[in-house]
């Protein structure tokens, strides 16, 4: 399978002076759990990788095995156990709290060393000559679920992102069953961080977040969630954001331009992946998407500035979606 079986859609334009100079071209899915109400460029036969999107799935067995009860873990700390955080020091006690908690300390982490996210952390760090730790990695708190999982069934920690290490069937099996995966439909991959990733149809990918985040038996996920929204992501983020400014959504980002929204109250699902990874075009078109809906009324700045704060163009979408395309 090659990139031409995918059917990306032209989705957004930057355009200076009647110049198109940029465009972004992508997938968007509108979807309940009982079908795809609408889609723009979607081709089901082609799989993406969950990225981190897949983080709050697999969080999913902290539920399941009473690791929350067990380890008396906070909100916060499952919260962090889903997140893409920005490193910033909220995020770094987490991580160190849940570790102690579960009897691990931050050498346990396999997840590599690497800056934070955090424009204030960084600068803390080079400002007095620090090196990033592995508690900084925006993974850190995956990784953090992970090993609780493996001290609660008793199995090796100290490889246990190894693609044959028995919590890759544990974590896998359950992200297929929250996504109804069937006959072993998914690719098997590594993911940034080094633990294990698998791609399938973005359709299956917002069936698993609607699964998960419909269910009352995860309600600590979702609380944690929409508590905690700075948790999730940090400052700038766009996950975060959303969180923020909207009481009924659930919205959580992965690496290669993907997004997932989820109405609470209207049980729908939002899953866009901006072809080119472009994290300014994937925040544009999330933000025009949910206003389409009614889901959000957020204000969007789609001018194009220059140094001077002169606008020199605008960025536009190239797709309209509302409810009547139900």
């Amino acid at each position: 399978m090659n990139l031409t079986d995918c059917n990306y859609t032209r989705l957004i334009e930057y355009e200076r002076n009647g110049l198109i100079e940029q465009v972004h071209f992508g997938i968007i899915l509108y979807m309940n759990k009982e079908k795809v109400l609408y889609k723009i460029g979607d081709d089901r036969q082609y799989k993406f990788y969950h990225r981190s999107c897949m983080k709050p799935l697999q969080a999913s067995l902290l539920v399941d095995y009473n690791l929350d009860i067990k380890y008396n873990l906070t909100e916060k700390e499952i919260a962090i156990a889903c997140a893409s955080h920005c490193g910033d020091l909220i995020h770094q006690k987490l991580v160190l709290s849940f570790l102690n908690k579960i009897g691990c300390e931050e050498k346990n982490l396999l997840c590599p060393e690497h800056l934070p996210l955090s424009m204030e952390e960084k600068e803390r760090l080079i400002k007095n000559n620090l090196k990033p730790q592995k508690i900084h990695n925006n993974c850190s708190g995956k990784h953090a679920g992970m090993l609780a999982i493996c001290r609660h069934l008793n199995l090796d920690i100290s490889n246990y992102k190894d693609i044959n290490h028995p919590l890759t069937e544990i974590v896998i099996k359950r992200v297929c069953e929250l996504c109804e995966i069937k006959d072993n439909n998914y690719i098997l991959s590594k993911d940034g961080c080094g633990l294990p990733v698998i791609a399938t149809s973005l359709e299956a990918l917002g069936k698993g977040f609607l699964n998960l985040f419909t269910d009352k038996k995860y309600e600590k996920i979702t609380s944690a969630f929409l508590n905690n929204p700075v948790i999730i992501g940090g400052k700038g983020r766009l996950d975060t954001e959303i969180i923020s400014e909207n009481k009924d959504l659930i919205a959580k980002v992965g690496a290669a331009g993907l997004c997932v929204v989820v109405n609470l109250k209207t049980k729908e699902c939002l899953v866009v992946k901006i072809a080119d990874s472009n994290m300014e075009a994937r925040s544009f078109a999330v933000k025009y998407l949910l206003n389409q809906l009614n889901w959000s009324n957020t204000e969007i700045n789609n001018k194009i500035l220059t140094q001077d704060n002169e606008q020199a163009g605008y960025i536009k979408p190239c797709f309209n979606l509302s409810k009547s395309t139900k």
